[in-house]
């Protein structure tokens, strides 16, 4: 009996001594988890902070380059209508600069660089462009722990101008005297909703010297004279020292064709009979229109194949949809056209390209086309002279030679007549809208409205 208490006394001591044993090796334990922990801690703490850190420097830095592309996009917009208004490589370089500043480039710490004609992206080269590339150090906060050299942004940007004006008269020679020209006691010329640009660089590249010159604008490289007599509705007065204006119609050309469709013996120009209606093709020697005569074109393309297109006094000429293109198949004997005397003509445009007969091509918009391959001879301008009373309506093109106006010439109230030559004369009245939305074909435009294209 007291061996068998003695024995269960000595379990529960057993017992409890186990217990405790127990409970002090757990608190050892977590007192040396704290202690790794504390040390774990007091070792990821740097790192914890660094990134930290350079999480907030990298806000920063976003912050700092979107000032920089601010600055270089002003810039570059600022250059480029410095140069679309002739300026020098300094002034263009003082434009940007001014700007950047403005807008928070620090000469002191930034450096700009001005490009006429962007040296990389997709207008390398072209010098209608401006690039401007800023680069700017990064404020470094946090991140200097870790770097040990400084972090910089460079910003880029690219601006060119465009015209925001729609022109219905472009003078295409860069040195001549007197590109635009209105002369004669009679010269009133009006053109609605419609600007003048003369591309020359002369003193006199447009001179008006009698009569009066009434257009929504006037836009020179060079000079004007007779600006007491041009009466401008957008523009407070002529504009001087413009830049030059591109050839919207650079890249037509004249259709293929072979052989000829009418072919009068002894290469003479076809006369259509009175009150002939005629049909497009190739007209070998041109066509010619007698005094008193009235004719009819079909819709269609009109090929004058070494010869003019004349249509003499008194005759009535009537056509529609119609594409004039005087060439030469032998590369001599161009023509041009000659109205001459009181003719009534009536001519217009196609408003669609042409998909049918043998000569195809999308001359919308083209009333008249001098071939480009055509050499600049007097014999070559065209004339529209002895008070004609025409209605034209599309554009004349003679990137050559001339175009001259004597008499009057107008176009209906829903008109467009746009006249593109070497140099253009008014010797007489004429009454010409500008109303061509009805034709996809280009315009001619004009201005300096800037454009970021990158």
């Amino acid at each position: 009996m007291l061996s068998a208490l003695f024995h269960r006394s000595r379990r529960r001591v057993s017992g409890k001594k186990n217990r405790n044993e127990s409970l002090s090796w757990a608190r050892n334990l977590w007192r040396d988890e704290r202690g790794a922990m504390a040390i774990l801690f007091a070792l990821m703490t740097p790192i914890i902070i660094g990134f930290v850190g350079v999480g907030v420097d990298v806000g920063s830095w976003y912050q700092e380059r979107r000032s920089m592309q601010s600055a270089a996009d002003t810039a570059a917009v600022s250059a480029a209508l410095e140069r679309s208004q002739g300026g020098t490589t300094q002034s263009i370089d003082a434009a940007a600069l001014q700007e950047a500043t403005r807008n928070g480039f620090n000469a002191a710490t930034d450096t700009i660089q001005v490009n006429v004609a962007p040296h990389s992206g997709a207008y390398k080269g072209d010098g209608n462009y401006v690039e401007v590339i800023i680069t700017h150090p990064l404020n470094l906060y946090f991140s200097k722990i870790f770097l040990n050299n400084p972090v910089t942004a460079t910003t880029r940007a690219v601006a060119t101008t465009q015209g925001e004006n729609e022109a219905c008269v472009l003078a295409l020679n860069p040195t001549a005297q007197n590109a635009i020209y209105v002369n004669g006691a009679m010269s009133d010329v009006s053109m609605e909703g419609c600007g003048v640009v003369a591309n020359s660089n002369d003193p006199k590249a447009v001179n008006v010297q009698n009569g009066e010159f009434e257009v929504d604008c006037v836009s020179t490289v060079g000079g004007v004279s007779g600006a007491e007599n041009i009466k401008t509705e957008k523009c407070p007065a002529p504009v001087t020292g413009a830049p030059a204006v591109a050839d919207p119609y650079s890249a037509l050309t004249v259709p293929s064709y072979s052989g000829c469709d009418h072919d009068p013996a002894g290469n003479k120009p076809y006369t259509p009979a009175e009150g002939e209606t005629m049909t497009e093709g190739v007209y070998c020697g041109g066509i010619k229109v007698s005094s008193g005569d009235t004719v009819y074109m079909d819709p269609g393309i009109y090929i004058m194949d070494k010869g003019d297109f004349n249509v003499q006094g008194n005759a009535h000429l009537e056509g529609h949809d119609v594409t004039i293109i005087l060439t030469s198949s032998s590369g001599t004997g161009y023509g041009s056209f000659l109205f001459t005397g009181n003719d009534d003509i009536a001519l217009s445009a196609p408003t669609a390209a042409d998909t049918g007969g043998s000569l195809t091509g999308d001359y919308t918009g083209v009333l008249i086309y001098q071939d480009r391959n055509a050499p600049t001879t007097p014999s070559l301008n065209a004339q529209l002279t002895g008070g004609s009373d025409s209605e034209l309506d599309g554009l004349i093109y003679v990137p050559n030679n001339d175009i001259s106006f004597s008499g009057g010439n107008s176009t209906d109230d829903n008109g467009c007549l746009m006249l593109i030559a070497q140099k253009i004369s008014f010797n007489g009245g004429a009454d010409i809208e500008n109303k061509c939305d009805k034709y996809s074909s280009p315009k001619i435009t004009y201005g300096n409205k800037p454009l970021l294209v990158e």
